[in-house]
């Protein structure tokens, strides 16, 4: 009988475990795709394989993309934006311009324009987002990420937290080839 017991608490376990792992990627699957996506239009564009114009390249792809999700519902971002971006929360206009400066950086890494400017904005305007994510996920609390603005609903998580500090750490990588 106790054997039995344990047995079915396993199963439960697993049950859970399995349905945790299902949701994660429901939740995930719009920025896995647009990973996915990143990486092979990165991919196709060198003949040898550049790491630098590659890494400019998905940066490039990573930003244009999620800018584009903000502009279909733009007050929805500023909206779910300010409920955890420092500087979105005191000043409201820059919400609204968030997006335009992502695109604009992601054009620039694109068309491989004024790098060392575009690497020191993004290193700034990235780690200055992931301490807001940061700060709220610490503090507990649920809410919407925004980082796909209101059409995709993806939760602010560890996801999040990497993804400004990924693109942060990625711009200053970028940096030490300008020294």
């Amino acid at each position: 009988l106790k054997k039995e017991c344990c047995h079915n608490n396993e199963k439960v376990i697993k049950t859970h475990l399995i349905q945790k792992i299902v949701d994660d990627f429901n939740n995930y699957k719009p920025l896995i795709i647009i990973l996915i996506y990143c990486i092979l239009l990165s991919s196709v564009q060198l003949s040898p394989l550049e790491p630098q114009k590659f890494m400019s390249n998905f940066m490039g792809y990573f930003l244009v993309f999620l800018s584009l999700f903000k502009f279909f519902d733009l007050k929805g971002f500023v909206e779910g934006f300010s409920t955890y971006d420092l500087i979105t929360m005191r000043v409201r206009g820059y919400g609204y311009l968030y997006p335009f400066i992502e695109f604009s950086l992601g054009a620039a890494y694109l068309a491989q324009s004024n790098l060392f400017v575009v690497n020191v904005i993004t290193v700034v305007i990235m780690l200055g987002s992931g301490v807001g994510v940061l700060k709220s996920i610490l503090s507990g609390q649920k809410i919407k990420c925004a980082c796909l603005g209101t059409v995709l609903n993806v939760p602010l998580s560890t996801v999040s937290v990497l993804e400004n500090f990924g693109m942060g750490a990625m711009a200053a990588y970028k940096l030490f080839f300008f020294l």
